[in-house]
């Protein structure tokens, strides 16, 4: 038994990992330093993706995706070297990888819809009621201001966050009924401005989006900060944008210091992102930046290109130096092995022939008092007419052959090498193995065209 995953080594899967690697990894690297222009904070978050289609348009002609292959029993397959022996391996067919592929990101994305509609059903289930008129009026007035039609509100009585704006076709702005009996009208105010402008922004439609992205790509590492730091920078541009609005920054900084003060800082009452972080939300209101100038948001914007061309050249060079000039990386393969031993079930005693014949005889003089069955083997003359009689007539037990075979005959499938695949690749000892768990890692190499077998 095993399984063997090739990745060839200059591979689309190499690459875009390797480029979404560098990406988070420089993007982050830039956020710490201090980026200050919203939209290039946000485009930060997005180099990954960006990197990751550069490298599919600079590889569409060359597409070389991983394979799985299984063990077989045929000449012209895979050797690897396993243990004290070899295992040979043969290719299973392309869209068996792609269906179990795509298998996987229909399942992220079915529990990622019902995880949605399963918070939405908490928050209404039972427990919401109509907003009270003061809060009513404050919502009218603060949605006259941002120009945005007024969504129906509800108030429940656990909403952690505070607030929250959830769904996509059929808005709705959910407020916890504590916490809104203890804000004065100005934290209100803020707290429903902000969650107005996530609804005039349809942050929950791209926060949507970007996860089903997230998983169609889950192969991809740097997805789940790249989505963290977008969910971070729209709680941030929906505060700017309530700030516009209201001209109060310190009433929403209050508002949400009393959100912290209840007990769940890092919980946000949201469908669709992951929770964000009320403290960052608050030294923002609260610092005062500096304005900014065209200047540093040209610098800003150049040092993110930057940071994109790198991980792109990284993507495109790294596995080539990999590979190296010898040819003796150019795929990594995954093997996982398990040995079965043959079940044997040991072959019921014969009693030698010497006793069959003197029972048999026996039998036939009528000297034996109690009939007895004889013991047989495979030929079928050795039963004698004394002993089928006394079966007939029930006074013996009846002979049953004991069949022996000395070589045990199985079907076996026809099984298809693919050769082209086959004969191109060379497997090398192990560079890793565990004989725990029976998992190992080779290096596969490409044979010359005058090695090939064809």
């Amino acid at each position: 038994m095993g399984v063997l995953l090739s990745v060839p080594t200059e591979s689309i899967a190499i690459r875009v990992i390797v480029a979404s690697v560098a990406a988070a990894l420089l993007g982050r690297l830039l956020l710490r330093v201090g980026l200050r222009t919203p939209g290039i904070r946000a485009a930060t978050a997005l180099v990954p993706a960006g990197a990751l289609m550069a490298v599919v348009a600079l590889t569409w002609t060359s597409f070389d995706l991983p394979f799985v292959m299984l063990p077989v029993d045929a000449v012209d397959a895979l050797p690897v070297p396993i243990r004290d022996s070899y295992l040979h391996f043969a290719p299973l067919a392309a869209p068996i990888t792609v269906a179990a592929w795509a298998a996987i990101a229909a399942v992220r994305i079915v529990l990622r819809t019902s995880r949605v509609r399963r918070t939405r059903g908490r928050l209404m289930g039972g427990a919401a009621t109509a907003p009270t008129a003061r809060v009513h009026r404050i919502a009218s007035s603060v949605a006259d201001g941002m120009r945005v039609p007024l969504p129906p509100i509800a108030l429940v009585d656990d909403c952690p966050g505070g607030a929250s704006a959830v769904g996509i076709r059929r808005p709705l702005v959910v407020l916890d009924r504590s916490l809104t009996e203890r804000m004065d009208d100005g934290e209100l105010e803020g707290v429903l401005a902000h969650e107005l402008a996530h609804l005039r922004r349809r942050d929950n439609l791209v926060a949507l989006l970007l996860g089903i992205v997230r998983d169609v790509f889950f192969f991809v590492p740097g997805g789940r900060w790249a989505l963290r730091q977008l969910h971070t920078e729209r709680e941030l541009a929906a505060d700017q944008c309530a700030v516009r609005v209201t001209r109060r920054p310190g009433a929403l900084a209050s508002g949400l210091l009393k959100v912290i003060d209840a007990g769940r800082p890092d919980a946000a009452c949201a469908a669709f992102v992951p929770s964000g972080t009320l403290v960052g939300r608050v030294q923002h209101l609260v610092e005062e930046q500096p304005p900014l100038t065209r200047t540093r948001g040209g610098v800003e914007l150049l040092a993110v290109a930057t940071v994109l061309t790198v991980a792109v050249g990284a993507a495109m060079e790294v596995p080539r130096l990999v590979a190296g000039d010898a040819g003796d990386r150019d795929a990594v393969a995954v093997v996982w092995t398990s040995a079965v031993e043959p079940t044997v079930t040991p072959e019921a005693p014969v009693e030698h022939r010497v006793f069959q014949v003197y029972r048999r005889s026996q039998l036939e003089t009528g000297s034996a008092r109690t009939p007895v069955a004889p013991v047989i083997d495979d030929d079928p003359a050795e039963v004698s007419r004394a002993a089928l009689a006394a079966c007939a007539a029930g006074g013996a037990t009846c002979p049953e052959a004991h069949a022996r075979r000395s070589l045990p005959i199985q079907p076996r499938p026809t099984i298809r090498v693919d050769d082209e695949l086959v004969a191109q690749w060379r497997a090398s000892p192990p560079v890793l193995s565990s004989e725990a768990n029976g998992l190992g890692v080779y290096w596969l190499t490409r044979r010359p065209l005058e090695d090939r077998v064809r």
